[in-house]
Protein backbone atom coordinates (compact mmCIF):
# COMPACT_ATOMS: atom_id res chain seq x y z
CA UNK A 1 0.00 0.00 0.00
CA UNK A 2 3.05 2.40 0.92
CA UNK A 3 3.76 2.26 -2.98
CA UNK A 4 0.14 3.19 -4.20
CA UNK A 5 0.14 5.93 -1.99
CA UNK A 6 3.73 7.02 -2.81
CA UNK A 7 2.52 6.85 -6.80
CA UNK A 8 -0.85 8.55 -5.82
CA UNK A 9 0.78 11.41 -4.47
CA UNK A 10 3.42 11.67 -7.64
CA UNK A 11 0.73 11.99 -9.89
CA UNK A 12 -1.32 14.47 -8.25
CA UNK A 13 1.93 16.69 -7.57
CA UNK A 14 2.56 16.48 -11.99
CA UNK A 15 -1.32 16.78 -12.70
CA UNK A 16 -0.97 20.11 -10.14
CA UNK A 17 2.12 21.62 -11.79
CA UNK A 18 0.26 21.35 -15.26
CA UNK A 19 -2.37 23.20 -14.16
CA UNK A 20 -0.23 25.80 -12.72
CA UNK A 21 1.52 25.89 -15.93
CA UNK A 22 -1.31 26.53 -18.25
CA UNK A 23 -2.89 29.09 -15.34
CA UNK A 24 0.27 31.21 -15.30
CA UNK A 25 -0.71 33.18 -18.55
CA UNK A 26 -3.91 33.75 -17.98
CA UNK A 27 -3.00 35.01 -14.45
CA UNK A 28 0.21 36.73 -16.18
CA UNK A 29 -2.51 38.23 -18.83
CA UNK A 30 -4.75 39.59 -16.20
CA UNK A 31 -2.45 40.94 -14.38
CA UNK A 32 -1.16 43.05 -17.18
CA UNK A 33 -4.14 44.04 -17.64
CA UNK A 34 -5.50 45.51 -14.97
CA UNK A 35 -1.99 47.65 -14.81
CA UNK A 36 -3.02 48.96 -18.44
CA UNK A 37 -6.02 49.54 -17.04
CA UNK A 38 -4.70 51.94 -14.57
CA UNK A 39 -2.25 53.56 -16.79
CA UNK A 40 -5.29 53.66 -19.45
CA UNK A 41 -7.39 55.81 -17.08
CA UNK A 42 -4.85 57.66 -15.57
CA UNK A 43 -3.45 58.75 -18.84
CA UNK A 44 -7.34 59.85 -19.76
CA UNK A 45 -7.35 61.73 -16.82
CA UNK A 46 -3.98 63.73 -17.30
CA UNK A 47 -5.53 65.00 -20.85
CA UNK A 48 -8.62 65.42 -19.09
CA UNK A 49 -6.85 67.89 -16.92
CA UNK A 50 -4.43 69.32 -19.61
CA UNK A 51 -7.11 70.24 -22.29
CA UNK A 52 -9.20 72.50 -19.17
CA UNK A 53 -6.17 73.91 -17.93
CA UNK A 54 -5.22 75.41 -21.18
CA UNK A 55 -9.09 76.61 -22.01
CA UNK A 56 -9.11 78.41 -19.24
CA UNK A 57 -5.91 79.71 -19.35
CA UNK A 58 -6.75 80.81 -22.79
CA UNK A 59 -10.10 81.99 -22.15
CA UNK A 60 -8.20 83.80 -19.08
CA UNK A 61 -5.62 85.41 -20.99
CA UNK A 62 -6.89 85.52 -24.37
CA UNK A 63 -3.31 85.24 -25.86
CA UNK A 64 -1.52 83.09 -28.96
CA UNK A 65 -2.55 79.63 -29.29
CA UNK A 66 0.87 78.82 -28.68
CA UNK A 67 0.38 79.17 -25.13
CA UNK A 68 -2.25 76.33 -24.50
CA UNK A 69 0.03 73.97 -26.61
CA UNK A 70 2.97 74.82 -24.29
CA UNK A 71 0.68 73.97 -21.63
CA UNK A 72 -0.55 70.68 -23.04
CA UNK A 73 2.78 69.62 -23.46
CA UNK A 74 3.99 69.90 -20.16
CA UNK A 75 1.01 68.28 -18.19
CA UNK A 76 1.40 65.09 -20.93
CA UNK A 77 4.76 64.77 -20.35
CA UNK A 78 4.82 61.11 -20.11
CA UNK A 79 2.24 60.41 -23.32
CA UNK A 80 3.24 59.85 -26.80
CA UNK A 81 2.36 61.95 -29.90
CA UNK A 82 0.76 64.47 -28.04
CA UNK A 83 -1.67 67.07 -30.14
CA UNK A 84 -3.55 69.90 -28.78
CA UNK A 85 -5.97 71.75 -31.39
CA UNK A 86 -7.08 75.27 -29.99
CA UNK A 87 -10.34 76.54 -31.93
CA UNK A 88 -11.06 80.74 -30.88
CA UNK A 89 -14.32 81.94 -31.52
CA UNK A 90 -15.75 85.13 -30.52
CA UNK A 91 -17.28 84.43 -27.33
CA UNK A 92 -15.19 81.05 -26.27
CA UNK A 93 -12.35 78.66 -26.79
CA UNK A 94 -12.22 75.53 -27.27
CA UNK A 95 -8.95 73.02 -26.72
CA UNK A 96 -8.81 69.50 -27.94
CA UNK A 97 -6.37 67.38 -26.60
CA UNK A 98 -5.33 63.74 -28.25
CA UNK A 99 -2.36 61.70 -27.04
CA UNK A 100 -1.08 58.34 -27.07
CA UNK A 101 -0.80 55.84 -24.29
CA UNK A 102 2.60 53.43 -23.72
CA UNK A 103 0.83 49.95 -22.84
CA UNK A 104 2.03 46.70 -22.26
CA UNK A 105 -1.11 45.04 -24.29
CA UNK A 106 -2.30 47.56 -26.82
CA UNK A 107 -4.99 46.00 -27.51
CA UNK A 108 -6.47 48.96 -30.44
CA UNK A 109 -7.24 51.08 -26.89
CA UNK A 110 -3.76 53.33 -26.75
CA UNK A 111 -5.05 56.71 -27.52
CA UNK A 112 -6.86 58.74 -25.72
CA UNK A 113 -8.63 62.35 -26.18
CA UNK A 114 -10.55 65.21 -24.07
CA UNK A 115 -12.01 68.55 -25.03
CA UNK A 116 -12.88 71.63 -22.97
CA UNK A 117 -14.35 74.70 -23.84
CA UNK A 118 -14.45 77.66 -21.78
CA UNK A 119 -16.49 81.14 -22.17
CA UNK A 120 -13.71 84.29 -22.99
CA UNK A 121 -13.32 86.23 -20.36
CA UNK A 122 -14.57 90.13 -21.42
CA UNK A 123 -12.17 92.98 -21.36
Amino acid sequence: MSRRSGRCRDERGLSQSIQWAALAPVVMFALLGAIDAGVWLHARSVVQQAAMTAAETQALADQDPDLADEIVRSMTGELTDVTATVETGPAQVTVRVEAGVPLALDLGLARVGASSTRAKERA
